[in-house]
């Protein structure tokens, strides 16, 4: 049972009557589940705790969320979205039909921070695969917040989303410059199909004179096309920042050499690889530091 671990985190910064009261509610829905009471629990959360806190989680503890998803973590969320995450963890202890239907109709009439804690929870809930098109819908979204929450630093994308559906996520992440070092899975569901389609999504932003993420290529190091071979090459060649360490990550992964006339011109930025200073999640970072 996942929620008395959340309960145990969040009780660490939230105010003692605010859990008393979740306390009671979590009580009273398992005892008799009500489907109206349920909406206004999950709707009252912003009238206890407090949206600016941040929860704060031990060593321990992000050993036993990670015991019981992998990749599931709570790390700088904020009270609202955790106390959500864990009515949601009781609703799913319900029927399949009343889980289900209940779910749907708070995503139905749900605001943006409850959205946000809705799809947060979904590593944790059960049905994976009613849970999918849901998903999905919001990976659709222009809405960073909702976006995020759904396809950056949620293990459910990688772990339950059908090929398609995952070269979407990330094609859309760089569609609305999201980082995608973020994206859980984003080296274990590289695909040649996603790879193609990036690759023909650089060319279109080549042609249109616009930027290219140097993150692109993450998911293309494993394919290397004699397309994307000469893609990695003019990337080798320019200036801007982040292009050539993402060269240097690519040609260090061409387990087949096809890439090796490049690495003199990448000596720097190999030597950094080896030494451990330069990855993808590092060039990642900077990027997104960079873009604030």
């Amino acid at each position: 049972m996942v929620s008395p671990l959340l309960r145990d985190i969040l009780g660490r910064s939230a105010a003692a009557e605010a859990m008393n009261w979740l306390d009671d509610e979590i009580a009273a829905l398992r005892t008799d589940f009500n489907q109206r009471r349920f909406y206004f629990a999950f709707s009252g959360v912003s009238r206890r705790f407090d949206k600016r806190a941040s929860v704060s989680v031990t060593d321990a503890e992000r050993g036993e969320l990670e015991a019981l998803c992998e990749g599931f973590a709570v790390d700088g969320w904020d009270e609202f979205r955790l106390a959500r995450v864990i009515l949601l963890t009781v609703l799913s202890e319900q029927p399949d039909s009343v889980y289900q239907e209940t779910l749907e109709r708070v995503l139905g009439s749900a605001d943006l921070r409850e959205q946000v804690a809705i799809y947060s929870s979904f590593p944790l809930l059960p049905e994976p695969g009613f849970l999918v098109g849901l998903a999905r819908e919001a990976s659709r979204t222009n809405i960073v917040d909702v976006f995020d929450a759904i396809a950056l630093e949620n293990p459910f994308p990688a772990a339950h989303f059908p090929e398609e559906a995952w070269n979407q996520l990330v094609l859309k992440s760089l569609f609305i410059s999201r980082p995608l070092y973020r994206m859980q899975g984003i080296d274990d569901r590289a695909n040649a199909t996603l790879a193609e389609a990036l690759s023909n999504l650089a060319h279109e932003r080549w042609a249109a004179g616009r930027y290219v993420s140097p993150e692109l290529w993450r998911s293309c190091a494993n394919f290397l096309t004699d397309t994307i071979v000469g893609d990695v090459e003019r990337v080798a060649g320019t200036d801007e920042p982040g292009q050539r360490e993402a060269a240097a990550l690519v040609v260090a992964a061409d387990s087949e050499n096809r890439l090796a006339h490049l690495k003199d011109n990448l000596a720097d930025e190999l030597r950094a690889i080896e030494s451990g200073e330069l990855s993808w999640d590092s060039l990642g970072r900077d990027l997104e530091a960079a873009s604030r």
